[in-house]
């Protein structure tokens, strides 16, 4: 089992009751140790879709950045483009949404640092060697960071029942084409009402598999799925089969995970917010009620256990499995069991309550 360190804590707390909390989490979870002098750390959160309320807080942040600067690192936000239409499809836009949600540098005392460029598609192949991926796009900031802190909050997930510290690791720092491959089976195709045939998509085709005529028409025999179409174009004309649910999507996400947390052996650290847990990610676009009343903050360096933890407090705090509160079809559990069995961590708990 591997130690996970938790502090209760709820949404309603104030600033200096969230700072001294969070302080004890981090001293008593040694943190500190993942850190060192003149590390550029990347602090990796979630900004919020525009329309959400349950990310995670500017106060929260700004207390984990100070924590970071007290060890001599520089820490910057990031996070990566998501391939739905949305403002945080591009780096300039999700700029402006960690803006508009209070996570400037002058709020957090660090600047907000697109992971995967302005595109979507700055991004290292690692070799993974796994059932699903030979090699997975990663965010290039990501990998370059010599250390991170994954700032995640704890929600149910439409595809795979539960979002933790792994869908965050594995999804949140994977490129545009990392996501691509993680949610589809398919090719891409042009929806041709959409398209204005301004010849982007062609001219960043890495094997000249796109056209352009009336509209854009993509060679199926020559397309790759790549999904540099998809990053590049602005006018929603590419479009996929998002085909992949449940369990493989699950094990698509890890195996993403274990690109990024190959290079980031020791020098990773996660904090879990169990608060306003919600049926959705923080990517839909609605307010939504949390599920069951807060649990806290929890911290280790173990990413399976962290989410372990979680799905077991929610069941001791609520009677009810998170699944079973959203999405009941969904297995939660299966990501933190292949994990495990690739060796990301351990799918068991010694859970230390920290009274502060």
């Amino acid at each position: 089992m591997s130690k996970v360190y938790l502090v209760p804590m709820t949404a309603a707390d104030s600033a200096e009751t969230v700072e001294a909390r969070l302080r004890a989490l981090w001293d008593s979870a040694g943190l500190s140790g993942c850190f060192t002098e003149h590390d550029l750390a990347a602090l990796k959160l979630h900004v919020g879709e525009p329309g959400t309320k349950t990310y995670v807080s500017p106060g929260i942040v700004r207390v984990l950045v100070d924590l970071l600067g007290e060890q001599g690192a520089t820490p910057f936000l990031t996070d990566t483009s998501v391939l739905y239409k949305s403002p945080r499809d591009n780096g300039v836009g999700h700029t402006r949404v960690a803006h508009d949600h209070g996570f400037t540098l002058q709020a957090v005392g660090a600047p907000f640092v697109p992971a995967d460029g302005l595109n979507g598609a700055d991004e290292i192949e690692v070799r993974v060697d796994g059932k699903h991926y030979d090699l997975v796009a990663i965010a290039s900031g990501i990998l370059q960071a010599r250390s991170m802190l994954l700032l995640t909050h704890a929600t149910g997930h439409l595809g795979t029942g539960f979002g933790g510290a792994l869908k965050n690791l594995g999804m949140g720092c994977c490129s545009r084409k990392g996501k691509l491959r993680q949610h589809h089976g398919h090719q891409p195709r042009i929806e041709s009402a959409a398209c204005t045939a301004c010849g982007t998509c062609a001219e960043w085709c890495p094997v000249d598999a796109i056209r352009i005529d009336q509209v854009a028409a993509i060679d199926e025999g020559r397309c790759i799925g790549c999904g540099e179409c998809l990053a590049t174009c602005r006018d929603g004309a590419v479009t996929f089969d998002w085909g992949i649910m449940g369990e493989e999507l699950s094990e698509r996400i890890v195996e993403h995970a274990v690109g990024v947390a190959r290079g980031k052996s020791g020098r990773l650290a996660c904090v879990t917010v169990a608060m306003n847990i919600t049926k959705n990610c923080d990517c839909l676009g609605v307010s939504e009620e949390g599920l069951l009343p807060d649990i806290g903050i929890l911290a280790s360096t173990d990413p399976v256990a962290i989410d372990r933890a979680v799905l077991d407090l929610v069941v001791e705090r609520s009677g009810r499995t998170l699944e079973e509160m959203s999405y009941p079809d969904r297995d939660g559990r299966h990501q933190l069991a292949y994990a495990e069995e690739v060796g990301l961590g351990v799918n068991g708990v010694d859970l230390v309550t920290i009274s502060v």
